[in-house]
């Protein structure tokens, strides 16, 4: 009898210490950033399993990267986007939402689709969502369709988002005036699927059987990585014979023609972005040079080469700390394997012929303050002690871009309410 209540006594205590499903169930409460539970490992893994949140695995703690996911799937979803998982964003997680890939084809209304072929269609797709690096799946396959027939991505789809999917999308929202992050949203799916997106073909019709010179590029044309044909090849001569192109011409438009063009457009006072396009093809036509003596051999660029030049260094700064987007936080690391946030800043710079110190707090004393953010500058926050502690790269937008311990490298908004507070300054190099 002994036994027997004691055995009773026992599993009630069992039963009442151990959780069932529905006590750990996701909706339970809201969900916001800085809380560690088991139900943020279900949000997230809900946001993985829809393509918003891209961190390689669960982690059960609510921070910058599982807030800018909720945000995201918000928006996508026309709720509130406040970043907080209250009652109405994990019902829609939870429910049939217009975010999961399963669903996609039924949202005949999402984007203009008009009919059930979208899914297959290379000129208008339905999307949902927000693809990025480390998105998987079947609208991954659709965007490297259509940035493939536009001439922006030069493989076979493969269903992955990473690095070269990254660039094809920044050199379409490039073309397209778009915010060249190369995340794949709302305003880049429209800019695909309404326009056709097509890059303006190079010519391919030589005159096999004359001898005449292939036309000049005309005043619409532009040539970008993946571009080929007998105007690839006009361009690659014309930049070899002012000096920024030491290879014959090809007539494919690799990453040697983009940064012989970038070159040329630096010491020329243009926008160094590495695409050929009417401004590039007119200053070429006027005999511009490239002297590797000076900045700007062309007399009307003279009185800009600080700013063309400091502008150009700009660009590459921004590209290259974009390039590491997704690698992990590393206490002391400075190299791509891993970074703490002032390695990051340190290698990033380097990498621009620029050298800064270490530490952030020797960044923040070896800087020049600045009054007014211009993209570039280094941000700094006051964080786990007195004094700047950590710091990224103004990006634009109020945005910054950083190597956070929970995040990794990272684009995180100024106005996010634990770096706000936080913010001490800029300094400039």
């Amino acid at each position: 009898m002994k036994k027997a209540v004691l055995t009773s006594t026992v599993a009630t205590g069992l039963a009442l210490a151990i959780p069932t499903v529905a006590d750990a169930a996701l909706g339970d409460q809201t969900l916001r950033q800085g809380m560690n539970h088991s139900d943020v490992t279900q949000l997230q893994d809900q946001l993985k399993s829809k393509g918003f949140f891209t961190y390689e695995q669960s982690t059960g703690y609510f921070g910058t990267i599982t807030t800018q996911a909720v945000r995201d799937f918000q928006k996508a979803n026309n709720l509130k986007v406040d970043g907080i998982a209250g009652p109405q964003t994990i019902g829609a997680l939870k429910g049939n939402s217009s975010n999961s890939n399963n669903n996609s084809n039924n949202n005949s209304s999402s984007n203009n689709t008009s009919n059930a072929s979208s899914n297959t269609s290379s000129s208008n797709v339905s999307y949902s969502g927000i693809l990025r690096v480390g998105s998987r799946g079947n609208q991954v396959t659709q965007l490297q369709s259509q940035l493939r027939s536009a001439g922006f991505f030069n493989q076979n789809p493969t269903g992955y988002y990473g690095n070269d999917t990254r660039e094809a999308v920044r050199s379409f929202q490039r073309s397209k005036n778009l915010t060249a992050d190369g995340i794949a949203g709302p305003k880049t799916f429209g800019a695909l699927n309404n326009t056709g997106a097509k890059a303006p073909a190079p010519t391919n019709q030589t005159n096999k059987n004359t001898n005449q010179a292939s036309p000049a590029p005309s005043s619409s044309t532009v040539l970008r990585v993946g571009s080929r044909g007998a105007a690839v090849t006009d361009l690659q001569n014309q930049l070899k014979s002012v000096g920024v192109f030491n290879q014959n011409a090809t007539g494919y438009y690799g990453n040697d023609t983009r940064d012989a063009v970038r070159k040329f457009q630096s010491a020329n006072g243009l926008t160094a972005d590495g695409i050929a396009g009417p401004k590039t093809f007119a200053k070429l036509g006027q005999g511009s040079t490239y002297n590797p003596g000076t900045n700007v051999k062309n007399e009307t660029a003279n009185n800009n080469s600080g700013s063309s030049n400091s502008g150009a260094t700009v660009t590459n700064l921004i590209a290259e700390a974009s390039k590491h987007i997704g690698v992990s936080y590393r206490w002391g690391g400075a190299t791509p394997a891993g970074f703490d946030c002032s390695g990051f800043i340190q290698y990033v710079f380097k990498q621009q012929g620029i050298n800064v110190p270490r530490t952030a707090a020797s960044q923040y004393s070896a800087g020049q303050s600045v009054s007014s953010l211009q993209v570039g500058d280094v941000v700094f926050f006051e964080t786990y002690k007195s004094g700047p502690s950590h710091n990224g790269i103004y990006i634009g937008n109020n945005q910054f871009i950083h190597s956070g311990t929970s995040t990794g490298v990272t684009i995180t908004s100024m106005d996010n309410s634990y770096w706000k507070p936080r913010y001490l300054g800029a300094k400039r190099f």
